[in-house]
């Protein structure tokens, strides 16, 4: 019985060795998520897209803009490469003039569509705000508000402001962490 103590327990250690070198190497970068950005963009997009058509009736949201920014390559070089990417989506539209919320309104729609998808305040790659809705402090017509999505590694950011004639912007944009590339072929 005492080997089988003996080996048990050194089972016990190795496992938990294992365990606490994997928690270090994530918490210090090592181990890199095994999502492309494509795989966590594709992952974000159709929930966001949902939510928002939910939100804001009637609001057709257009692309605005694509954005892929080569991260890859030593953090401590200046000279980046393409075998990691972020990739950045904005989608804008406007509210309707017979739509009269006011833009937190809007944004607490958007917060609420997410919330019941699944997403969650703030992000782990920013700053989480403890609260449902950030206002920016400089521009009083303007609501800010970025969720995140359990299992993805990226965010959504939902702007409202009111811009001239009183019109309000609604956007959306889809980020995502700087990610592997799989189209990237190392020399």
């Amino acid at each position: 019985m005492d080997a089988l103590d003996r080996t048990h327990g050194v089972r016990l250690r190795r496992s938990a060795a294992a365990l606490a070198l994997s928690g270090i190497l994530a918490g210090c970068g090592l181990v890199e998520p095994k999502q492309t950005y494509e795989q966590a963009y594709e992952a974000m997009r159709p929930d966001a897209m949902a939510a928002m058509k939910e939100a804001w009736p009637g609001v057709q949201m257009e692309k605005e803009s694509a954005d892929l920014e080569e991260c890859g390559g030593l953090d401590i070089s200046a000279d980046k490469n393409a075998s990691k990417i972020q990739q950045g989506v904005t989608y804008r539209g406007q509210a309707s003039s017979r739509d009269k919320r006011s833009i937190k309104e809007l944004a607490r729609a958007a917060w609420e569509r997410l919330l019941e998808r699944g997403w969650r305040n703030g992000s782990s790659t920013r700053s989480p705000d403890e609260g449902d809705l950030e206002f920016a402090e400089e521009l009083p017509d303007e609501v800010l508000l970025t969720m995140e999505k359990p299992g993805v590694h990226g965010w959504v950011s939902v702007r409202i402001d009111v811009g001239l004639q009183q019109r309000r912007s609604l956007s959306l944009s889809l980020v995502t962490e700087c990610l592997r590339n799989p189209g990237w072929e190392k020399r």
